[in-house]
């Protein structure tokens, strides 16, 4: 039977936002022609104990069901070590009804006291942040909102609520804080979606509150989305509260960021996000994604500042693109074959739908982290949006070193998840082979979707991930929706029946600043699965946000609070593709007890540590009349790379050689140490380290 994958290429416009919705990247459509779909099943370890605290709570309704906790942020945030509790969003209370911003105030026992509109004025608002002064516990929260007083469409507010006094619900008339009169790069700019961060002040006795804001107006010719930023900081103290004052703010822009938004060059939508350390760090950290047509690629970056956000960031970009290995069927053909010139397709992995994200400094605030997706590419710039090829990667930059890395996250690891080599979701013992072939011969992979709704275009808007911590336990809880059953049952994949409308809450735990992972607690309302938690009975849980820490609750127990969507209707009706029934939902509060007693750490013994240097798998494979190896170093290493023949016998060596730290490749032109043609056959290819003592061998083969 052939086997061919037509491909149909889909050139997508971008378009500003009717709203303020971020819009979608570019995508290829792939419809297949069978299924080669697995789950992964190799759990390592059990996932860790837990048990309500509080069962889910009813805060209030809405028919906003639409990222009612904000974008990239902590919509619910901790009152000291959890006397109490703040969450705010944006809701309808009925269909008709304009979306407002609410809080709604949780005391230590998880009993919701207060719930209501901050402000008075009947206005359109949304997308709020919100942060708590460690001091007074008073929080200070900002929103956008409709503006007819000016060229703008929208303006952000500010309020606090003056909860030292005596009890929540005191809050100061909202006052704005960006309008026209801030200057900014250009005239028509819209600095929205505002999330709050408050941390130390250069100030004796004061702490600094950070609003920071993305732009809505891009200006690149293209027209296609760059958000640049805006960051406004103001220091203040408990006077500041009684006062009644509206803080001294300071505005700035990060110049590198304005000129992306113009075009110069053309970076398109920088999927960042904002952290604020314990000591003053700041950082924006993110990727971009490759506009159509490029050839730059899609890049890690981070905007690093160590001096409270005052003077010039310093900025550190890194390749967001891994090349992989097209997988051959059992056959020695290509599995992914290009429909109009039926030649082998050239894959590469890239970060990609993972915009929402809530970064965090870790292991005592020398690495920036966040969680997000890595998906299957096309060179040179699309995507298989029917193929559940996406996969979590927590990805870290250490401000010591100034490297970025990535491990390949619990729900499909691979044999070495540190060795910063994306893991083939066709190879998971990473030996070089297609893992399992279906009953035709073809390739099958594992597949991954941690994103809580399936159709392709609201991908991007519909992913989300989250990091949280306890700095002082070196606790961190990773979050996010896993949304494969769901997926392949509405495919009509065989055995997911009943997951048509299902998907599952995933929390991943680590004991030593994100060295070490446990397996994932998974949570689902389908009550006769195996993970089915009886509290979650006939919800449709999504748009989860924890808490923005973990409650030490001693003897190595930590309370992790939620704040959660529970849907009426399977989809968003709210959202930019309206789906679903305008039926609304509940936005719902609930806290676990998480046991982090048993997890490893990286004192154990029981883990794959970091690889020093790496060898892949050479590209093509089958190959003639030549072949390209590529290896990495994390130090400077002698490297001796040899080909051998299937007698064990030397037929040339490609390196031998002292090479730097990062990327190498080397070609092998399938001619023997004395230049001259070997014949075709099995070669093995091995590399040596002298210093790291790395050693690792792989196959090949040259057919002529």
């Amino acid at each position: 039977m052939k086997k061919f994958l037509e491909l149909i290429f889909v050139l997508s416009v971008f378009v500003l936002a009717a709203d303020e919705f971020m819009q979608p990247p570019t995508r290829n459509a792939l419809p297949m022609e069978k299924s080669n779909h697995r789950i992964y099943e190799n759990v390592l370890r059990d996932a860790p104990a837990f048990e309500f605290i509080t069962t889910p709570s009813t805060i209030i309704s809405s028919y906003y069901d639409y990222m009612p906790g904000s974008y990239n942020s902590f919509p619910l945030r901790v009152q000291g070590d959890g006397e109490g509790y703040y969450v705010t969003f944006h809701a309808k209370e009925t269909a008709a009804s304009t979306r407002r911003i609410y809080y709604a105030y949780i005391d230590g026992n998880g009993n919701v006291l207060n719930v209501a509109t901050i402000g008075s004025e009947d206005i359109h608002q949304g997308y709020c942040g919100i942060d708590v002064d460690p001091i007074t516990g008073d929080p200070i929260v900002s929103w956008h909102q409709t503006y007819t007083g000016g060229p703008i469409a929208y303006v952000d507010v500010c309020s606090y609520d003056l909860y030292h006094l005596g009890s929540s619900g005191l809050w100061k008339t909202p006052f704005t804080i960006i309008d026209e009169t801030i200057p900014t790069p250009f005239a028509d700019d819209v600095f929205i979606w505002p999330y709050i961060h408050i941390g130390p002040s250069p100030e004796t006795d004061k702490r600094r509150v950070y609003v920071v804001c993305n732009n809505q107006v891009s200006h690149q010719p293209s027209g296609n989305p760059s958000e640049n930023v805006l960051i406004g900081y103001a220091d203040f103290n408990e006077g500041d509260f009684n006062a009644q004052s509206e803080f001294e703010w300071t505005w700035t822009t990060i110049p590198m960021l304005d000129e992306w938004n113009q075009g110069i060059p053309e970076e398109t939508r920088p999927n960042q996000a904002f952290a604020v350390s314990e000591d003053g760090q700041v950082c924006w950290i993110g990727y971009t994604s490759a506009p159509t047509g490029s050839t730059t690629g899609c890049k890690l970056y981070v905007f690093y500042n160590d001096n409270y956000g005052e003077g010039d960031y310093a900025f550190h970009e890194f390749p967001g693109e891994w090349d992989i290995p097209n997988p051959q069927n059992q056959d020695g053909s290509y599995y992914f074959i290009d429909a109009t010139t039926l030649q082998p397709q050239d894959l590469f992995m890239s970060p990609y739908l993972c915009n929402h994200m809530t970064p965090i400094f870790a292991d005592e605030d020398t690495k920036v982290m966040f969680l997000g997706n890595m998906n299957m590419m096309i060179r040179p710039d699309s995507w298989y949006p029917d193929l559940p090829m996406m996969y979590l990667k927590l990805y870290t930059y250490d401000i010591l070193t100034q490297e970025f890395s990535f491990m390949d996250f619990v729900d499909v690891p691979g044999a070495n998840p540190y060795d910063d080599n994306p893991m083939l979701p066709w190879d998971l013992d990473e030996d070089g082979n297609v893992d399992v072939f279906d009953p035709d011969g073809y390739v099958t992979w594992v597949d991954g979707h941690p994103i809580y709704y399936n159709i392709p275009d609201d991908m991007f808007h519909e992913n989300e991930t989250r990091l949280t911590k306890n700095e002082e336990k070196n606790w961190i809880a990773a979050v996010w929706i896993d949304g494969l059953k769901c997926r392949l049952a509405l495919a009509g994949e065989p055995g997911f029946t009943g997951w048509e409308e299902k998907v599952e809450i995933k929390i991943s735990l680590s004991a030593d600043d994100g060295v070490n992972w446990s397996e994932p607690i998974t949570m689902n309302a389908k009550s006769d699965d195996e993970n089915f938690v009886p509290e979650l009975d006939g919800m449709m849980p999504c748009y989860i946000y924890p808490s923005d820490r973990i409650i030490d609750l001693g003897d190595d127990h930590g309370q992790l609070d939620f704040f959660f969507f529970d849907d009426n209707s399977y989809g968003s009706f709210a959202g930019p593709y309206a789906h679903g029934q305008n039926l609304g939902g509940e936005l719902m509060y609930m806290s676990f007890d998480l046991d982090f007693s048993e997890l490893p750490t990286s004192v154990q013994n029981n883990v794959i540590t970091p690889d020093l240097a790496t060898l892949n798998q050479n590209y093509p494979n089958p190959f003639n009349p030549s072949t390209t190896i590529k290896y990495s170093l994390k130090q400077t290493d002698h490297v001796t790379i040899s080909v051998y023949n299937v007698k064990g016998q030397k037929v040339v060596t490609l390196v031998d050689d002292v090479k730097q730290a990062g990327n190498h490749q080397v070609e092998w032109n399938g001619r023997d140490a004395m230049q001259k043609p070997v014949a075709s056959g099995v070669y093995f290819y091995e590399m040596d380290t002298i210093n790291t003592d790395y050693t690792s061998l792989k196959k090949m083969i040259l057919l002529k």
